[in-house]
């Protein structure tokens, strides 16, 4: 008897310990959210760490400890693109993918596309270009100069007021009328709302 005692006591202490440890709250990394957003000297905005056209992708590497992967897209009456790819990061405890545009001359992107890997058609119309090695390294000091941030979680109008308050304007897609366009003009902000879709949220260059 006095050894059951004993271990039922040792076990209500175990289960009272683990309780108690439940009860403390775990720290969270301290990580920036969409909405805070600063409009820096050179008038562009800094958002997750990084201050369009200075920040490099090489420091938003180092910043969202992940890699991403790079690729040019190009369409017919548009200039090419060369963007870089972080299908799922986590900051904050909110999910979303991010995408870079990353500045680079246009006579260099011709070279890197006559280089590429490969070529595939998306769905837009557009051509995805796959970078080799080298051309994919030499990304890596290029400054950023959009931001697109696609959350988990669809914001619905109510949130995203609460979060950045009234927009400037608020337009509609021209190709899909079920878009509402919400323009913050000093922070260089866009944010596409289309109902039963992700919301996708823009940073550009003043």
């Amino acid at each position: 008897m006095r050894i059951l005692r004993h271990f039922l006591i040792g076990l209500f202490l175990t289960i009272a310990g683990i309780a108690a440890l439940m009860l403390i709250p775990s720290k969270q990394a301290v990580a920036p959210m969409p909405w805070e957003v600063t409009v820096m000297p050179d008038g562009n905005s800094k958002v997750f760490g990084i201050h369009l056209g200075t920040t490099t992708y090489r420091q938003a590497q180092e910043q969202f400890h992940e890699y991403g992967k790079t690729a040019i897209f190009t369409q017919e009456g548009m200039p090419h693109t060369v963007e870089a790819f972080f299908n799922s990061i986590n900051l904050g405890g909110l999910s979303a993918k991010l995408v870079l545009n990353l500045k680079v001359p246009a006579s260099h992107i011709d070279g890197m596309v006559s280089r590429a890997m490969e070529a595939r058609l998306q769905p837009s119309g557009a051509h995805r270009y796959q970078l080799n090695n080298d051309d994919n390294a030499n990304l890596i000091n290029a400054p950023i100069t959009t931001i697109t941030y696609i959350p988990s979680v669809k914001l619905d109008a109510e949130m995203v007021r609460y979060r950045f308050g009234n927009a400037d304007t608020i337009e509609l897609d021209s190709d899909n009328p079920t878009t509402e366009i919400w323009i913050y003009n000093e922070l260089g902000l866009a944010i596409r709302m289309t109902e039963g879709e992700k919301t996708v949220l823009e940073y550009q260059l003043h």
